[in-house]
């Protein structure tokens, strides 16, 4: 699906009238299911970089939570 093609005109205004209708909790799953199918229309085989992707998005996210920001500050001080 090209960002000039008739069925970006049709799908975009679907995914934002959804996301603006979903409870504020779960926006961010449909945008996630709507990047999967936007990417995923013109190459299925991109679903695998795609969660691979947001799979170590996710787990550094996770990570970066867990330090607290004098832990960071030392590690990066020590370029760790």
């Amino acid at each position: 699906m090209l960002f000039n093609s008739f069925r970006f005109f049709i799908f975009f205004p679907i995914v934002t009238v959804i996301y603006f209708i979903v409870p504020k909790k779960v926006r961010y799953l449909w945008l996630l299911a709507a990047s999967y199918y936007f990417y995923m229309s013109w190459n299925a085989k991109y679903a695998v970089l795609i969660a691979f992707s947001t799979a170590v998005t996710w787990l550094s996210g996770i990570l970066l939570g867990k330090c607290s920001e004098a832990e960071t500050a030392v590690k990066v001080k020590n370029g760790l």
